[in-house]
């Protein structure tokens, strides 16, 4: 048995005493020694986060935390190179490590100072450099030749480096002669260059694609990208130049998702349908217009045609002449969506379809800089349709009389031999096939010093039509800002004003509906040159409206002047004061010579209308600002004030009995005046509104916004209403989590959810009008309005929530954006058809019912290659919308209820079942309730067809090779539209002698022709009886909805920068030269002239080809 033994030795008890007062006197010193090490690490870590912050702040900031003192040399070391300071408990050597890491300079430590120094080079590269090193000089100037202090040029692949001086200069001694430098600066690509002696002046361009860089507009405050918590899109001054339009609405097509717009016509001046994440209201048109804002005034979204019934551009919703089409493409520095709750709310009731702010450019500082533009160019119709020729037409013809049993009549003139019947005229080529050439100049002049400057600017256009005749518009403004600063920078002012004149000279009718004349029409002028009616067998000469002409005048004015005093170093008042004026005449004459002789007219048919809009906004809004640190984050409070004024004017009067055509363009020569109408209104708008933003760690952000609304539109009790918001944003790269993921360049979440307010139903609906009617007795009489009045209809209300999430990966090559969102919009405003037992017209009202938009919005970027010599960009940006009707409470007994359907877009179409007959060859509609009755709206038009579009977006591509520029957009669309059938003129095969529009689309040709034949186009006629069953296909039938969907080569832009050395010698800073292109071709199934118009009655988009040349001195 083994036992284990315990020895436990005898130890003296003074020996106990001894080690026990040791280790109690170890105890207490190594907790001082502790406590002092503790205290002193504690002392040497520094914490300090901010962007864009000069060296010498971090300097400071280290000596205030810790006490070392920062010593350098200042000729040798720039310290206001900005850096992004990200320190958190950071040792000294941290700290120095991060600010001089990219910078030639070493440093020591002694005691409680740190002394920068220069660099010293290793024996080696003492011995490499003397072999073979130059010395390398040069300058680095920014886009606008002013030079950029603390710019790093470094050697690439080296830590060999250095900064520019205060006038950008900089020397690098002992380069390798074979080196290529690296020149960078925040906010700007970096630019890779081949050393030699003298580099000469490198010019950096600004960095749009990083996050923190990019300055984003939001109205009444700016955010960068990184920290915004709204959904805000921008497209800059260096997209909107490379398209060769004089309206800035075309220069964001398919550029921003979420962005609707259409061209409605080729015709200059024209307008466009513009909406942001689709049709909320019922109200189809006005209800569902954005916002307009240049430089802080607001501005019309509606046309400005001053008489909405006559001219090129009249009776047609949504195609009156443009209200942005006096503005200068090439004055605008950049535009902002805004689209969300969070990004809107801010504007209240105003901006509840979404807001576009246009701001436009401002004087530079620096050298007094003069740039001119001159670019021409011209346009044409990009597609034509396939007609019919002579032979195929009369073919057609004569096999409709032999399929209804029929012979021509003697007033049959295309077919029995009145007119040539080898005779052949490419109509589409008379009138629209000519060339409509452009010319656009302008000059600009700016300049100033850090605290004021200005610039003045002037342009000119020029636009022609393609119709026959000299026909067009031009164009001509000026604008101006100054801005004004204290040296204080306690006080500044900003003054911004332009005026822009158009003078139209257009017809007053569009004639591209006129390419369906018959092939063998006969010559519209006679031997003798003058209009030709061909012994009476011609109903109309169209070359009648080249003496029908649509003159217009507009002036437009806008004026902004903004002053801010700063009280104390975070608090700032801010007022701004703006202004706009549009006034625009219109004169439209029918002269006797455009009248045939046949009708026997008389001085009494001489008629001219002259017409005039004036539509004038006043604006004020004072603002006040804080700034600060609140719980250890930042914030960012503004409360503030609008007023708003609107006063619209308009008149048409019409003037006949003219004695001359040659006086009919003086209201004064006229023996009779008729007052067509005439309209006095005024809207006021008040609002109170407040913002609060606040930042933690520089990485969590909310944003909240209140607003309070008052609209003269409605009555007394219901004039206010409140909205507001809430954004929030997370940038969950800068979690540990996610930094540990190396190709995770960045990472943000944000959400948003609001409701805003829509009071876009026109003024006054709240009182009972009256109308003037004419005299009695010398007096003169009135009358009550067809519109009934309504003093308890209110505010038309939208609850918008949004969910995204942004990208970055591989150091920012690839950003990606994913964004969705629903809207939902009720207590809908609609102007309510009235039954005509009561004796009136209309009721405006609130319907409780409910619309709803949602849908997925996708932005991207990639850097494909970014060499010294070579940078291939691509953006592509995509949007899924979705639209229904959710509610609309008594839609089955409702007049609606044949155009709206529960749980369907608004945009549909309901149609019947049609079809050929494969025995009779015409269409057919089938009775599907059985009633009996062809086209029973309530019964027989039971298949829902969807107008608009499945999805859309644009790719765009940036390819730069040394001095050459290529860039050009794809655009497309997934989309359902109305068959070409839709407004061709008269059915296939007939003829009537007061509408000779009868020649067809080559298309017709697959037609029925025989018992049993299956076929999509029915046979040829020349009755009634097929003109009805064409009418029922083509109005509600469900082929008359066709796939629309297409690809476009939207832009494409060509540009050459002169090379440096040779702009020396010219003295020039900068010379471009550009050849741009517009809507260059289409790739598409769509059966028209153009698949996003849709229309022969309609001048399509015109494809547009321009040279020009750029220059700054």
């Amino acid at each position: 048995m083994y036992k284990n033994y315990i020895i436990k030795p005898d130890i003296p008890k003074r020996y106990v005493y001894k080690i026990l007062l040791v280790m109690r006197l170890t105890t207490v010193i190594l907790i001082a020694s502790m406590l002092q090490v503790s205290a002193s690490s504690l002392a040497q870590k520094f914490s300090y986060v901010k962007k864009d912050v000069p060296l010498l702040q971090v300097f400071k900031e280290l000596k205030k935390q810790t006490g070392y003192n920062i010593l350098w040399n200042e000729k040798e070391i720039n310290v206001t190179t900005l850096i992004d300071a990200n320190f958190k408990k950071s040792s000294i050597e941290e700290v120095m490590d991060a600010c001089l890491g990219q910078l030639p300079f070493s440093y020591t430590i002694n005691d409680k100072m740190v002394l920068i120094k220069q660099k010293e080079l290793s024996f080696r590269d003492k011995i490499t450099s003397f072999l073979a090193a130059i010395d390398v000089r040069g300058r680095v100037l920014d886009e606008n030749d002013a030079p950029l202090v603390g710019a790093v040029v470094k050697v690439k692949g080296t830590k060999q480096a250095t900064s520019t001086n205060n006038n950008g200069d900089f020397v690098m001694n002992g380069v390798d002669e074979k080196a290529t430098l690296v020149v960078s600066f925040l906010g700007y690509e970096a630019k890779e260059i081949a050393a030699s002696k003298n580099v000469g002046s490198i010019r950096l361009t600004l960095n749009t694609d990083r996050l923190e860089e990019v300055q984003i507009n939001a109205g009444y405050y700016t955010v960068n990208d990184r920290e915004r918590t709204g959904n805000i899109s921008r497209v800059t001054a260096k997209e909107i130049e490379k398209q060769p339009v004089n309206n800035v609405v075309a220069a964001l097509q398919n550029r921003v998702p979420g962005l609707q717009i259409v061209q409605q016509t080729g015709v200059p001046g024209g307008g466009f349908t513009v909406q942001i994440r689709g049709r909320s209201s019922i109200n189809s048109f006005v209800g569902n217009l954005p916002l307009y804002i240049i430089d802080g005034v607001i501005y019309p979204s509606t046309t400005v045609s001053a008489n909405s019934t006559i001219g090129i551009f009249g009776g047609k919703t949504g195609y009156g002449a443009s209200p942005l089409s006096s503005l200068n493409p090439g004055d605008i520095e950049s535009i902002e969506i805004l689209k969300d709750a969070d990004a809107t709310a801010i504007y209240g009731s105003r901006g509840a379809n979404g807001v576009i702010l246009i701001t436009t450019k401002k004087g530079i500082s620096g050298l007094t800089k003069v740039r001119a533009n001159v670019s021409q160019g011209y346009s044409e119709v990009g597609h034509r349709i396939d007609l019919l020729n002579t032979q195929e037409y009369l073919e057609m013809r004569r096999e409709a009389f032999k399929n209804d049993g029929l012979s021509p009549s003697t007033t049959d003139y295309d077919i029995n031999g009145t007119w040539d019947q080898n005779k052949y005229t490419d109509w589409q080529k008379t009138f629209i096939g000519n060339k409509a050439h452009n010319t656009n100049a302008s000059l600009g002049v700016t300049g100033g010093n850090e605290k004021s400057n200005y610039l003045i600017a002037g342009s000119y256009s020029k636009e022609g039509t393609v119709f026959p005749g000299n026909f067009g518009i031009d164009k001509a403004g000026i604008s101006s800002s100054i801005n004004l600063g204290t040296p204080s920078e306690r006080f500044n002012a900003n003054f911004s004003a332009s005026f822009n004149h158009i003078k139209q000279n257009l017809l007053n009718t569009d004639l591209t509906i006129y390419m369906f004349l018959t092939p063998n029409f006969p010559d519209l002028r006679d031997q003798y040159g003058q209009l030709n009616y061909s012994n009476n067998t011609i109903s109309l000469n169209p070359l009648v409206f080249l003496s029908q002409p649509n003159n217009a005048n507009m002036n437009t004015l806008i004026g902004n002047v903004s002053l801010s005093y700063k009280f104390l170093k975070n608090l700032v008042f801010k007022t701004a004061l703006g202004y706009s004026s549009i006034l625009r005449t219109e004169f439209v004459k029918f002269p006797l010579a455009a009248i045939n002789p046949a009708q026997n007219p008389t001085s009494e048919s001489r008629m001219s209308l002259f017409s005039d809009n004036h539509n004038d906004t006043f604006m004020l809004e004072p603002q006040i600002a804080y700034n600060g640190d609140f719980l250890g984050g930042k914030i960012e409070i503004l409360g503030g004030m609008s007023l708003q004024k609107n006063d619209a004017q308009f008149r048409t009067i019409q003037a006949s009995n003219y004695s001359s055509d040659e006086i009919m363009d003086n209201i004064s020569g006229a023996a009779l005046l008729t007052n067509l109408g005439a309209t006095n209104s005024e809207y006021k708008y008040i609002a109170g509104f407040g913002r609060f933003n606040y930042k933690l760690l520089d990485k969590y952000f909310i944003n909240l916004t209140a607003r309070r609304d008052g609209s003269s539109r409605f009555g007394k009790d219901k004039q206010f209403a409140n909205f507001g918001a809430v954004g929030a944003a997370w940038i969950i790269s800068e979690e540990n989590f996610l930094k540990k993921i190396p190709f995770i360049t960045f990472a943000k979440l944000r959400a948003s959810y609001g409701i805003t307010g829509n009071d876009q139903i026109g003024n006054y609906g709240y009182l009972q009008l009256w109308t003037s009617t004419g005299t009695y007795q010398g007096k003169t009489t009135v009358t009550a309005s067809g519109a009934a009045p309504n003093p308890d209809f209110s505010w038309e209300t939208n609850k918008k929530a949004e969910a995204a999430i942004q990208l970055g990966f591989l150091e920012d090559m690839i950003n990606l954006e994913i964004s969705y969102y629903r809207n939902r919009s009720s207590s809908q405003l609609l102007s309510k058809t009235l039954p005509p037992s009561t004796g009136l017209t209309s009721l405006s009202g609130n319907l409780p019912g409910i619309v709803q938009n949602n849908g997925w919005e996708f932005n991207s970027t990639f850097k494909i290659i970014n060499t010294s010599n070579w940078n291939w960009s691509l953006g592509f940006n995509l949007t899924i919308p979705k639209n229904k009707l959710v509610s609309y409470p008594g839609l089955g007994t409702s007049s609606d209820a044949i155009n709206y359907q529960i749980g369907e877009p608004l945009n549909i179409l309901k149609t019947s079942n049609v079809k050929v007959n494969s025995q009779t060859g015409l269409y057919e509609v089938e009775d599907k309730n059985g009633n009996g009755i062809v086209l029973d709206d309530t019964g027989d038009r039971y298949i829902t067809k969807f107008l608009g579009q499945y999805s859309y977006g644009g790719l765009q591509n940036s390819i730069k090779y040394k001095q050459f520029n290529l860039d050009f957009l794809f655009a497309f669309s997934k989309q359902n539209g109305r068959n070409y059938r839709f407004t061709v003129p008269i059915n296939a095969g007939r003829w009537l002698t007061g509408n000779q529009l009868t020649n067809q689309p080559s298309i017709v040709l697959n037609r029925w022709q025989n018992p049993n034949d299956e076929a999509n186009v029915q046979r040829f006629g020349t009755t009634s009886v097929t003109n009805t069953a064409n009418s029922a296909s083509r109005d509600f039938g469900n082929t008359s909805v066709v796939d629309a969907s297409f690809i476009k080569l939207r832009n494409i832009s060509l540009s050459y920068s002169l090379p440096k050395n040779l702009l020396s010698k010219i003295k020039l800073n900068n010379v471009l030269l550009s050849l741009q292109g517009q809507n260059i071709f289409t790739i598409t199934d769509y059966i028209g002239l153009d698949p996003e118009t849709q229309a022969f009655t309609n001048l399509p988009p015109l494809r547009t080809l321009a040279m020009g040349i750029s220059a700054t001195f």
